[in-house]
């Protein structure tokens, strides 16, 4: 009967299903043709890449394709947001979206691309680049839709908000009452002359440092926030704070770890006014060597919150920087850190990049606070106490041969030497011993004794048992100068192979990350190292503040070695996702600063989307590019643009780019170099998830 009437079946709910009259069908077959009709006319190609066509408008359209271009800016919206399809872009009133071919979904995508004009491989870009120029999202708006879309897919694990009812119990707590605190047992430490160092734009202050000389000794001492006084193990604040595991900074916002009540006030070591603090009290000697740690649950009194460029006005800290700069001249450091810059959205659009060039008392403060964080770990490790290790890894031997291959294709003259892991307790023969042990399938026993003269061997309850696992001093210390010794051999080379060099140098370092058990810190040359600085920012501080607390009171460790473990294990990993979604919502905000045309640097360019650009990474099919050879803004080039119809091909150890076929002469010229300035252009940007299409001039 369907067929005779020319009607449709038509699924319905449960197991029924329903006819779709000749009228309901002539109705969506003219919704299909009026949209086929708009796509023919504002779908096709011509989109520029930068800025796509331009919104449809009454002013530049007529009010039927205006009405019709804000229903898919809706769409677009919902795609990117995983949000149900409006039910008003649709064929009928009944929300129907595909009929006979014709998929509006697919068409909708296809007319975002092509009024984009961007390549990319993905949708997205297209529609969120026309979402952002039609005005319906501000540079604000892009980047918390961003946020709230990764949200959706389970790939940002940092609400945006705090429970309401955490922020309440957070702004209940009550004003700092210092002689009632003392009075309960904190040492109080009121006297003490702490002073806060941090930017200018600082609003809350987790540490403060004095230098005092008493009775004959001098002691630096640095407090931190007693953050853990407030956020107690098992409470309801405290499963949020470990579920987030640290604060994100993003160029909009920051996602906090903490309510604002406790980060901004409570917290905040306010000049002034009495705070509670974790206080370490480091005793040096005649030669500034740090020789007894002590700690202190403490209440303190600030006297000033100054600012780093304050420092260099006044002679008041001038045994401060002296004591930093003793400890600075005594590192073995790669210098491999370019001046940070920190793009800030104010208002809703605009855009101001922040360079924090690091200075004396920039440095002074870092200082003070690895020597407090590795005070920390020594106190607690002998104490055997269960802790998240901040661990950092020397660089793995068949990394360091491939860096060794590609320096020696160069013809640089710069060998590195396979880096020793040897243990503390260790001796090179046992070291050898365990080499060949692995290398023969894991954990075999094998007598080196004839080879190498016998040694005297090392008392191994001499070897504290936190400092089983960590490389022995002299052998780190060995890779360090090692890798500046060629850093500084680098420096009198060209600027080409200077760059090759450095980078891969960075390269060769391993990611930090928390572990229940100590491996020490090889690129600060430290035996240990926790986090215990920044409790309002992360967790493993946190942590170490509570066993810190059990320690000074002689109580039982609040977290057990297992639950150590677990917190370790989470905590890395959320930091590598906070730092993932801060270099992507960066990249975002670099992009639109260019969409509008912001310019990156001082350098001048022949067009205003042109960079001499600097090649940072040659990986078949793909060139790499850094565009003001500052590590802001870098984006790719595929192969296939600079060689037309030439194929080229990448060397093997990734320094160079040839033609795939010799030239009449029998030679492959190189066409491209690693480390070497590039002209290349904007062809596309990604302002949804950070990447950016570049072409050569």
């Amino acid at each position: 009967m369907g067929r005779k009437t020319g009607a449709h079946i038509v699924p319905d709910e449960g197991k029924t299903v329903r006819f779709r009259t000749t009228a309901s069908i002539d109705a969506i077959e003219q919704n299909v043709s009026t949209w086929k009709d708009f796509f023919s006319r504002h779908g096709g190609r011509g989109g520029a890449p930068l800025t796509g066509r331009p919104a449809l408008t009454e002013e530049n359209s007529s009010e039927a394709d205006a009405a019709t271009y804000r229903l898919l800016l809706q769409a677009w919206r919902s795609l990117l947001m995983h949000e149900p399809w409006p039910a008003n872009v649709s064929l009928n009133e009944d929300g129907v979206t595909m009929w006979q071919g014709f998929d509006l979904v697919r068409e909708a995508k296809r007319c975002a691309v092509m009024r984009s004009g961007l390549r990319f491989r993905d949708d997205d870009p297209a529609m969120a680049l026309l979402l952002l120029q039609s005005g319906e999202w501000t540079m604000r708006g892009l980047l918390d839709a961003r946020l709230e879309s990764r949200r959706k897919v389970g790939h940002n694990p940092f609400p945006r908000h705090y429970d309401n009812a955490l922020v309440d119990h957070a702004d209940a707590l009550p004003e700092v009452d210092g002689d009632g605190a003392v009075s309960e047992g904190r040492t109080d430490l009121r006297h003490l002359p702490f002073v806060t160092i941090d930017p200018p734009d600082a609003k809350d202050f987790d540490d403060a440092v004095c230098l005092v000389e008493e009775d004959g000794t001098r002691t630096l001492w640095v407090a931190i926030a007693d953050v853990a006084h407030y956020v107690k193990a098992g409470s309801a604040l405290d499963r949020a704070a470990a579920a987030r595991a640290t604060s994100v900074y993003l160029p909009h916002t920051v996602l906090p770890m903490l309510p604002p009540r406790l980060a901004d006030d409570l917290c905040s070591l306010r000049a002034g006014v009495d705070r509670l603090a974790m206080v370490v009290g480091m005793d040096l000697d005649a030669e500034d060597n740090i020789v007894r740690t002590h700690a202190y649950e403490a209440v303190i009194h600030v006297e000033a919150n100054i600012a780093y460029g304050d420092v260099a006005q006044t002679d008041a800290y001038d045994d401060m920087l002296a004591l930093a700069a003793v400890w600075q001249g005594r590192e073995t450091r790669l210098n491999l850190n370019n001046p940070e810059l920190r793009p800030r959205v104010h208002g809703d659009d605009e855009l101001r990049v922040e360079v924090k060039w690091p200075n004396d008392a920039t440095r002074m403060i870092e200082s003070f606070m690895v020597a407090t964080n590795a005070a920390v770990g020594h106190l607690l490790g002998e104490a055997e106490a269960p802790l998240p290790w901040r661990c950092h890894a020397p660089p793995d031997r068949p990394e360091v041969e491939e860096l060794n291959a590609k320096l020696a294709a160069l013809d640089i003259g710069i060998q590195l030497p396979m880096p020793s892991l040897r243990k503390h307790g260790e001796t090179e023969t046992d070291e050898l011993a365990n080499l060949l042990g692995d290398w023969a399938g894991g954990g075999l026993s094998i007598d080196t004794s004839a080879l190498a003269e016998p040694e005297t061997p090392t008392d191994e309850s001499e070897v504290p048992t936190y400092l089983a696992d960590v490389i022995d001093p002299e052998a780190r210390q060995g890779i360090l100068s090692s890798l500046s010794e060629a850093q500084t051999a680098a420096s009198g080379l060209n600027e080409t192979t200077r760059r090759i060099v450095d980078q891969g140098l960075f390269q060769l370092m391993q990611r930090a990350n928390y572990s229940e058990v100590n491996g020490g810190h090889f690129g600060l040359n430290l035996d240990a190292y926790v986090h215990f600085t920044s409790p309002i920012r992360r967790y493993p501080d946190l942590m170490a503040h509570r066993q810190l607390k059990a320690f000074v009171h002689g109580r039982e460790w609040v977290h057990d070695t297992e639950e150590t473990a677990r917190l370790a294990d989470h905590c890395s990993e959320q930091g590598t996702a906070a730092k993932r979604l801060e270099w992507e919502l960066v990249a975002n905000t670099y992009h639109v600063h260019l969409l509008r045309g912001g310019r990156l640097g001082d350098e001048e360019q022949p067009m205003p989307t042109s960079y001499n650009a600097r090649v940072t990474g040659l990986r078949s099919p793909w060139v790499f590019l850094d565009l003001a050879d500052d590590g802001a803004v870098s984006g790719r080039m595929h192969l296939s643009q600079l060689g037309g119809k030439q194929k080229l091909v990448v060397d093997d150890f990734g320094l160079e780019v040839t033609p795939a076929e010799p030239d009449q002469t029998g030679e492959h010229p190189v066409v491209l170099r690693l480390g070497q300035r590039f002209p290349c252009r904007l062809r596309g940007l990604d302002v949804w998830s950070g990447s950016l299409d570049l072409a050569p001039i």
